[in-house]
């Protein structure tokens, strides 16, 4: 029997292992290689190295797909579950919440739950229901009760991108209303092992910027998350923090993860 002929457009993708520790290692080394890159003139042979690894593993085409595994329900590794329980056991569930998942990767996280309101969008949504957006391009014309930050700001290369994208998020949220709350999650290490980072240094920094309450906050074994409320009256000026070394941090085998904030 002759083989049946697949379409010449038909991209030809690295299979990986559906294994939660293949699919943490590969999407750990696109992190690596995209803040790699960021770091690089775009016309250096060393940044032509890395987007030919990048795209050798598939692009961010696959990298979608590998998060994608890892979020499934099966894996444990959907994060609105923790969010939905969190708006429920402090008192915020109320019908037609609205929320901005950004860096989507499934469209229907929040489908079961009627009282929230969902818009998912993506840099490179794998879904047409998960709109194509850019965060720190995006209108803040509409406004919403709930901005997910789920393990996006970690995938950003640049720390003031980082930076950015809480102060986006905040002008993101609705002005007048009882529940304007903002979920952010980021890999255990990047809290507990960085040398500019530390779960003080998180609460000091969203304090300065008008998220005042950390409703609650939880580490897993791999995650760190978290759920803040932004404050009434958020400070119009916010101060400057830098990329800077905390007392105890120096040396050993610490990563890099910082939040950079301008005024």
């Amino acid at each position: 029997m002759p083989k049946l002929k697949r379409p010449i457009t038909q991209r030809n993708q690295p299979s990986f292992k559906h294994s939660s520790a293949e699919t943490a290692r590969l999407i750990r080394r696109y992190h690596v290689l995209n803040k790699e890159l960021t770091k690089c003139d775009p016309n250096d042979a060393r940044a032509e190295t890395i987007r030919a690894e990048m795209e050798s593993m598939g692009g961010i085409d696959w990298y979608q797909r590998a998060s994608q595994l890892g979020q499934s329900k099966q894996r444990g590794g959907d994060s609105s579950k923790w969010l939905v329980q969190a708006i429920e056991k402090h008192g915020y569930r109320k019908d037609g919440l609205h929320l901005l998942d950004v860096g989507a990767v499934r469209p229907d996280n929040y489908a079961r739950h009627g009282w929230i309101h969902a818009k998912p969008i993506d840099l490179h949504p794998q879904d047409p229901r998960i709109q194509e957006q850019d965060l720190l391009r995006m209108s803040t014309t509409t406004k919403f009760n709930i901005v997910s930050l789920s393990l996006v700001v970690n995938f950003a290369g640049d720390p003031k991108d980082r930076g950015g994208m809480l102060m986006q998020a905040r002008r993101l949220l609705l002005p007048d209303s009882d529940t304007r709350l903002l979920f952010f999650v980021v890999p255990l290490p990047c809290i507990t092992n960085s040398r500019y980072m530390s779960h003080e240094h998180l609460l000091a920094m969203m304090r300065s910027i008008g998220f005042s309450r950390c409703v609650e906050h939880h580490f897993s074994n791999k995650l760190a998350y978290y759920l803040f409320e932004l404050d009434t009256k958020p400070p119009r000026k916010v101060p400057e923090w830098k990329k800077t070394m905390l007392p105890g941090k120096e040396g050993g085998k610490r990563n890099n993860f910082a939040i950079v904030l301008s005024p």
